[in-house]
């Protein structure tokens, strides 16, 4: 069972930079902010914490913020 419930979540590029950020706002009024640094010559990237993010959001919110990165990963790197 997730602790807190996502209000909204933003992924987008970070302007000048290999990186990727994300915002998570809780139902609980915190919030949380990630970069997600990425290699444009292999596309590759890491996000370990998206483990943390399903035991606290749960499994669906998880997968629903995956697909958001990939998403945007293969705008970036277009």
């Amino acid at each position: 069972m997730s602790e807190y419930e996502a209000v909204r979540f933003t992924v987008e590029p970070v302007e000048g930079d290999d990186q990727i950020e994300i915002v998570i706002h809780a139902s609980d009024g915190n919030k949380w902010e990630y970069g997600v640094p990425f290699s444009r010559s292999t596309g590759r990237f890491t996000f370990e914490e998206i483990d943390v993010i399903a035991m606290d959001f749960g499994d669906e919110f998880a997968e629903e913020l995956s697909a958001k990165l990939d998403e945007v990963m293969k705008t970036v790197l277009s």
